[in-house]
């Protein structure tokens, strides 16, 4: 009788003791539950722009309208008055101000530009891809990198190819394959087209070559297309915690193995470009007879320690091939598409 009561009253106290632990979970659980509807419901009414989740910021919210993402940013924006805050996940480290408003833009871009470097937190990011370029650039490198850019970019010699660039690439290719087309009846995408225009343009003229992007037969660049794609997951790392890309980073699994291979196909390309060059500098002695920005910096040489003359590295142009394209690619092209939407709604 005695051990029978002794495991009854060790019975009974086991299950006081679940219970207590149970319920003292369920108590947890419900004021979680509880704060997390507050915290939504509170930023519902007191925030215009986008959602903000409690720990996930505005991830939840873009993934909702992953497909539907630029008409998505125009309705917040409208919505919050032409900028709105944002965050990302918590520990993440992502937060920021969206703005559309030209009186911010030209504050931020112009009239204060000095105070709103790009950080570390964005260099970081598109290191692997941009190096040390002028758009991954801050500070006194930023403005050695605009220095020597904008000086030959504004000559007549550069200009002037430019303009003859883009005059042969309109009506040897561009009129050609838009006339081929439209004789074929069929639907096509405007804003590829001028996606591989833009493309091939910024090449050409940047750096003397021509990718072949527009050709008749619209055919797949394995330099382009792993631009594109080195892009694309170089801004998912914005939307992820370092504490999980850089660990996927440091053992090449996911989508950062992925990219580590497209960025590699790309600085090949700017690679072999500027070797290219080089070769061709030191078989004719100079580049006088070429145009392009890439040939006309090749030239450049600046003074360095001890009053020596000195030529920028390798690396150097690999990253202004690399810093250039991303700058007149996406930006050229979408404009041109949105003109000839403006032009004719109908065209969609």
């Amino acid at each position: 009788m005695e051990r029978e009561a002794t495991m009854a009253k060790n019975f009974l106290f086991s299950a006081t003791q679940w219970m207590h632990i149970h319920s003292s979970l369920w108590d947890v659980f419900l004021a979680l539950l509880g704060l997390f509807v507050f915290r939504c419901i509170n930023e519902r009414l007191t925030n215009k722009g986008p959602m903000l989740w409690p720990v996930l910021g505005i991830l939840p919210t873009m993934f909702l309208n992953i497909n539907d993402m630029y008409n998505f940013i125009t309705r917040a924006l409208s919505r919050a008055g032409g900028t709105f805050h944002h965050k990302g996940m918590w520990m993440g480290g992502a937060y920021g101000i969206a703005t559309a408003d030209p009186s911010n833009v030209a504050y931020m871009l112009k009239t204060n530009f000095k105070n709103f470097p790009k950080g570390k937190y964005f260099r970081d990011r598109f290191r692997d891809l941009l190096g040390d370029g002028i758009f991954n650039a801050d500070d006194e490198l930023w403005r050695e990198h605009r220095q020597v850019v904008k000086a030959e970019m504004h000559s007549s010699r550069f200009i002037e190819h430019s303009l003859q660039t883009m005059q042969d690439l309109l009506h040897q290719k561009l009129l050609k394959l838009t006339e081929k087309l439209v004789k074929s009846g069929d639907s096509f995408d405007l804003q590829e087209m001028l996606l591989r225009f833009t493309f091939d343009n910024i090449c050409t003229a940047a750096f003397g070559v021509d990718p072949g992007c527009l050709a008749l037969d619209f055919p797949e660049v394995p330099f382009a297309k792993a631009f594109e794609k080195a892009t694309e997951l170089t801004l998912f790392r914005f939307l992820v915690p370092p504490f999980i890309w850089k660990p996927m980073k440091l053992f090449g699994i996911g989508y950062e193995k992925a990219l580590k291979e497209a960025v590699g196909i790309v600085h090949d390309f700017a690679e072999k470009t500027v070797k290219s060059r080089r070769d061709e500098a030191w078989k004719h002695g100079s580049l006088c007879r070429q145009s392009d920005l890439l040939s006309r910096l090749i030239e450049i040489e600046y003074t360095g320690g001890q009053g020596k003359k000195l030529r920028f590295p390798d690396k150097y142009f690999r990253d202004l091939c690399v810093n250039f394209i991303l700058a007149g690619r996406d930006t050229t092209s979408v404009a041109l598409a949105w003109f000839f939407w403006a032009v004719n709604p109908n065209l969609a």
